[in-house]
C-alpha cells in the first residue's frame, strides 16, 4: 500500500459490511487511525477528510473480498 493513501479497511461484523480507516505518517501528521466498526459511508467521508486535511493522494479500499464493496458508496478504479 502506497505511503501516499489514506486506506478504508472492509470487512464483515455480524453479517454487515464495516470499514476502518487507518493512514501512514506523513510530513503533516503521524500515523492514525479509526479502529472501529463503522457505517461504510461515514468511514468513507472520515477517510476523504484525512485524505483532504494531511495531503494524502488518494484513499485505497482494503478488502479480502471485491463483493464487500457496494456500488451506491461510489465506484472503484
Amino acid at each position: 500500500m502506497p505511503n501516499t493513501a489514506v486506506r478504508l479497511i472492509l470487512r464483515v461484523i455480524e453479517d454487515s459490511v464495516v470499514a476502518d480507516v487507518e493512514w501512514p505518517a506523513n510530513a503533516e501528521t503521524d500515523a492514525g487511525n479509526y479502529l472501529y466498526p463503522t457505517y461504510v459511508p461515514l468511514a468513507i467521508e472520515r477517510a476523504e477528510d484525512v485524505r483532504v486535511h494531511y495531503g494524502f493522494i488518494e484513499v485505497a479500499v482494503v478488502t479480502g473480498n471485491p463483493d464487500f464493496w457496494n456500488e451506491a458508496w461510489g465506484r472503484l478504479v
